[in-house]
């Protein structure tokens, strides 16, 4: 790579600065963004324990307890930090992820310089890492965190792991394995960390030459023992969804295979990219699974072949293959065929073993340092210009999905997040259609995912009611297992046994927000006089709509209900009112009518009455 005739720490300063403004270029505008909701309401904005802030009580429970089927403590802590901070706007939380991954392409290119002595080469690598497409999602995605968390403790640790190789002590070891320890406490993913620091030993570290391969492997044992538990406490708070879909082993390694090669592909050619990649509904054709096979096979060959020549090439493949082996799906955790989130750090391994080929391949080139330079900024502007692309369709839920859909095909998975999305902001038609979309591309499945009310009826809605039944039962502390059971059950007109389940979600968790606003709904418009309470529905509704940042228009439409039943009419007006300007804000046509109709009732000292919560308790 072209180097300009400046000293070196100026160079690196230059490079540190240069970084920098690329990742806020292309991932500032993340800052307006809102919650695409998927997920997020299970990270933050949901969970009473994160919105709380930071205490001694919540850190503890943080490092007790799991977190949205995740056992991260550290993650946990910086969503509790930002709330401490910023409330629940989701401009800030955007802000500070993308501090982090600025952080963490800084804390790479140090790492990789230090590890290989090549600064320009580091360089081109950290900012392939920092703006291409692939990284869209880990950065403007609230709920993944994890990943630009696990990202700065993983360059730590290649950092301090550098210093530590080349010049031995105690305390350098255990900086290495500290940050390891919180990386891997930011992302389960992190298990593999053992396995690369073996790869950096063979190349660029040459410690393969130097030490014996036993006192290698057991000097990592420290960190295998952090990966142990960090994988035991994930298998505990995901078990319930490991494989929930029943997907068959030679369809999972299948897909395996299939994902890697398309992995390499979105590396080189990061077009189409997507938030949910459908799984496969059949096996993959025999010219597809032998066509990647061999690419793998032939990859992996040429990369053991020529290692002594190329020992990049081995240790940055093998880094690749190695760092998904957690989430390449053999064992399969939800209903995603694959993820660009989880190329965050994988493909660094890949990028390092092309940019040093072609290093190596055009050393004896004429105007190389100039042909290399042009060529960087050719790759760096257009990686650029795509991945600023990419991550305008996170700036909400509507603009997320429909993205989607338009890329991928027969995706339920989508249709039913946005359906639930949709749902959400009132727009109950527009939801409904995406939920009988979804069960109509996988009948088997209709209501199994979601809290969108379908109008499921017979056959159907009594396969869903078993599900979450079982589901309930076999995860009595499963609170959402518990909501999404209740919504099924009001759709049987079982609005009391829908009560008994909001009930326990809430026992479970005081400050579970679908929980209060479920119940609030039904104490303030049951046409049961026994099951309204419109005090009770007043205190969970504004607790409610609290929790979601006081700007939820359906959740003012709860509130406004409960006042209206609680006798409050001036109440009842005004918070309608309030809710009816958010929902013009948003341009939600069909709530801002509803408000109307609903307005004209309460200055009648009307109350509102929902007709779908009749009872028939048969």
């Amino acid at each position: 790579m072209y180097s300009l005739r400046f000293s070196l720490k100026t160079q690196k300063i230059l490079i540190v600065l240069a970084l920098t403004a690329l990742v806020w270029i292309v991932f500032a505008q993340t800052a307006h963004f809102d919650w695409v909701r998927y997920d997020d309401h299970d990270y933050v904005y949901r969970s009473g324990r994160v919105t709380s802030g930071v205490s001694v009580s919540n850190i503890a429970w943080a490092f007790t307890h799991f977190h949205a089927a995740n056992w991260h403590p550290i993650t946990t802590l910086s969503h509790m930090l930002d709330c401490q901070l910023f409330g629940v706007k989701p401009g800030l939380h955007h802000f500070s992820s993308v501090v982090i991954h600025t952080l963490a392409a800084i804390m790479l290119f140090f790492a990789l310089d230090s590890l290989t002595g090549k600064i320009w080469r580091s360089a081109f690598v950290a900012a392939v890492f920092a703006i291409h497409p692939l990284r869209a999602e880990s950065v403007a995605w609230i709920a993944e965190r994890k990943d630009v968390l696990s990202g700065f403790f993983f360059a730590l640790t290649l950092l301090a792991w550098s210093n530590y190789a080349r010049r031995k002590s105690v305390a350098r070891y255990l900086i290495a394995l500290f940050a390891a320890a919180l990386g891997t406490l930011s992302k389960p993913m992190m298990v593999t960390i053992p396995f690369v620091l073996l790869l950096v030993d063979y190349w660029p570290l040459n410690r393969f030459q130097k030490e014996k391969l036993i006192s290698l492997v057991l000097e990592k044992i420290p960190f295998g023992l952090f990966a142990a538990a960090s994988a035991v406490a994930t298998v505990l708070a995901q078990h319930g969804q490991i494989d929930t879909f029943g997907f068959s082993l030679s369809l999972r390694l299948e897909n395996a295979i299939v994902t890697y090669a398309i992995y390499l592909r979105q590396l080189i050619w990061p077009v189409d990219l997507a938030v949910l990649y459908p799984y496969p509904e059949k096996i993959f054709l025999l010219p597809m699974i032998v066509g990647c096979a061999a690419l793998l096979i032939a990859l992996s060959t040429i990369a053991i072949i020529y290692r002594k020549q190329f020992p990049f090439l081995f240790t940055g493949w093998f880094w690749f293959v190695g760092m998904l082996i957690p989430v390449i799906g053999i064992v399969q955790v939800g209903r995603q065929a694959h993820a660009d989130r989880y190329t965050y750090l994988p493909v660094v391994g890949v990028t390092i073993a092309i940019v040093w080929l072609v290093a190596e391949l055009t050393a004896g080139w004429r105007f190389r340092k100039q042909i290399g330079a042009l060529a960087s900024a050719v790759v760096i502007i257009t990686l650029s210009a795509c991945a600023y692309h990419q991550t305008m369709f996170w700036r909400n839920a509507d603009s997320l999905w429909p993205h989607t859909l338009a890329v991928t095909t027969n995706n339920d998975g989508a249709h039913l997040a946005f359906a639930t999305s949709l749902f959400a902001e009132g727009k109950t038609e527009e939801a409904i259609k995406h939920a009988r979309a979804a069960a109509e591309i996988r009948p088997a499945n209709a209501g199994v995912y979601g809290e969108v009310p379908i109008g499921l009826e017979g056959k159907p809605l009594d396969e869903a009611i078993l599900f979450w039944s079982a589901r309930v039962e076999n995860e009595p502390n499963n609170i959402g297992a518990r909501n999404t059971f209740g919504v099924l059950l009001v759709q049987k007109h079982q609005t009391g046994a829908a009560i008994e389940q909001w009930e326990t979600a809430l026992a479970l968790n005081p400050n579970d927000g679908n929980a209060q606003s479920n119940l609030a709904w039904v104490f303030a418009t049951a046409p049961d006089a026994s099951l309204r309470n419109g005090s009770r529905a007043v205190d969970l509704a504004k607790r409610a709509l609290k929790l979601a940042g006081g700007v939820n228009p359906i959740l003012h439409r709860t509130l406004a209900a409960a006042y209206a039943e609680a006798g409050r009419f001036d109440d009842a007006i005004a918070t309608a009112e309030r809710g009816f300007a958010f929902a013009e804000r948003e341009g939600n046509r069909e709530l801002a009518d509803e408000f109307v109709a609903v307005l004209a009732r309460y200055r009648q000292h009307q109350p509102f009455r929902d007709a779908s919560l009749e009872l028939h308790e048969d």
